[in-house]
């Protein structure tokens, strides 16, 4: 038999904003507004201080890939002001926080930073950017320093997307500039579910207050609430390009509904309604396109709902 899992253990954020980055940017930045504008109250200052890096990892990466796509015209970070930054702010701050619970020279210190600084400030860029992730897993299995660890992964996000914007010629590093981008909003979707935990806990007497931290309409999926006409629209690409891909046959499928089908234009894209619906339904779409191979996704489509997608194909071996 069985059971969906008790709601409050569903974590809303990665579910409404799987199908939509603005929606995962515009709850974390509703998010970060709204603590720093109640961060009179200490609890909330330390919450702060661990969820700020975390929404710049995901706007640094959302504003990395946009530039390799030339749709972003304002400045990205460099590489360089990122190493500075680590030098002079992050590192200083990792290693506070790891000697607050084992003191320098112990062996658990030792264990975690057994060079030193030597890994993050020598070495190829690529060799001290992979010294910095080692360093985030390392802190993320120890319990006392899995806040350190969200504190370095982002910035490790960061400071990796940055280097693969650098390094693009275009098109090269598209696909990891997306990777980075799905790994920020993972993370972004984590902390904004523990915030609530903590939130929830700290208001528990009064839990109302937590409504003044979360835009909580932004977690309903977008739907028109004066049609139940659903729809789907997106753009087809080549895996790890700009590149759309023409003429590829997009087929979505819906229990009691005969198949429903069309094409990319020349650009890639696609759009397509999904017909009236009167409840929830599963979708399944499926893409095929000469040449590559074929792509399938599956999910909920509610009444009203408008998805916007972006589908990557393979090249046929």
């Amino acid at each position: 038999m069985f059971t969906k899992p008790y709601h409050f253990l569903v974590n809303s954020f990665l579910v409404v904003t799987n199908d939509s980055y603005k929606k995962a940017l515009s709850l974390g930045m509703d998010h970060l507004a709204k603590l720093i504008a109640n961060q009179a109250d200490a609890f909330v200052a330390a919450i702060v201080l661990t969820f700020d890096p975390v929404m710049q990892a995901f706007l640094a990466a959302q504003q990395n890939l946009d530039a390799a796509l030339g749709d972003y015209k304002g400045d990205t970070q460099s590489v360089e002001g990122l190493f500075e930054q680590m030098n002079t702010e992050k590192l200083p701050y990792w290693e506070g926080q790891l000697f607050f619970h084992y003191p320098k020279g112990s062996v658990q210190a030792t264990q975690l930073l057994p060079q030193g600084r030597s890994p993050f400030q020598s070495g190829t860029y690529e060799q001290r950017i992979l010294a910095i992730k080692t360093f985030g897993d390392k802190c993320a299995l120890v319990p006392a320093l899995v806040p350190l660890s969200v504190n370095v992964l982002a910035f490790h996000t960061q400071i990796a997307s940055a280097r693969a914007l650098q390094q693009s010629d275009g098109e090269g590093q598209v696909a990891a500039l997306r990777d980075l981008r799905e790994t920020a909003r993972l993370a972004l979707c984590h902390e904004l579910y523990g915030n609530m935990g903590q939130l929830v806990y700290h208001f528990r007497t009064d839990p109302l207050q937590v409504e003044r931290f979360y835009d909580f309409a932004l977690l309903r999926k977008k739907y028109d609430t004066t049609s139940t006409e659903a729809s789907i629209k997106g753009t087809v690409f080549k895996a790890g390009t700009t590149t759309g891909v023409p003429n590829a046959t997009i087929t979505v499928t819906i229990e009691g509904k005969a198949p429903m089908v069309t094409q990319t234009n020349a650009n890639g894209a696609f759009e397509m309604s999904l017909g009236e619906l009167t409840e929830t339904v599963y979708a399944t779409m499926d893409v095929a396109a000469e040449g590559f191979m074929p792509y399938s996704n599956s999910g909920p489509v509610e009444p009203g709902e408008e998805l916007d997608v972006e589908v990557e194909l393979t090249p046929a071996p």
